[in-house]
């Protein structure tokens, strides 16, 4: 029990260095897009960079479900990837349809998993509100010159 207790801190602890490397390719894009001007159709603009941010951090959260599904495979608790896949992805989400199990001792993981994916989307969350209230000044800064130059 504590081997797999310790098994899924560690692949917890690699689940954040992959966010940590998903928010910091992330925040380097929006560092260089923010620097740009909105533009003449500034909404298009920020959709585009929210697209490509909440794509970027996507990846990162995929990537943390493919690292689960390939341990759940090492340690041959399904029979195929997809299946594994599956598992992890509806284990890290927590909507633990419930349709596929771990079985033994591995049933801690599922938990850890779960907490795992909690905390990975509360951080990729928390960048992408940073983003919104950094280009919602932007864009409120950019209409008040608008109005400014129109007086």
């Amino acid at each position: 029990m504590i081997a797999v207790i310790v098994l899924g801190l560690l692949a917890m602890l690699a689940c954040l260095a992959f966010q940590v490397l998903a928010l910091v390719i992330a925040a380097r894009y929006f560092a260089r897009a923010s620097r740009q001007p909105l533009g003449p159709r500034p909404l298009r603009g920020i959709f585009l960079q929210f697209s490509v941010l909440m794509l970027l951090l996507m990846i990162g959260n995929f990537v943390q479900v493919a690292f689960w599904a390939l341990l759940y495979r090492i340690l041959g608790a399904f029979a195929d990837f997809e299946t594994a896949m599956y598992f992890s992805g509806v284990t890290f989400t927590s909507l633990g349809y419930g349709d596929v199990l771990l079985q033994g001792r591995m049933r801690l993981l599922g938990p850890l998993q779960a907490a795992n994916g909690l905390m990975m989307f509360g951080i990729t969350t928390a960048l992408f509100i940073s983003v919104i209230q950094q280009v919602t000044v932007k864009w409120i800064a950019a209409q008040s010159a608008r109005s400014d130059d129109g007086r």
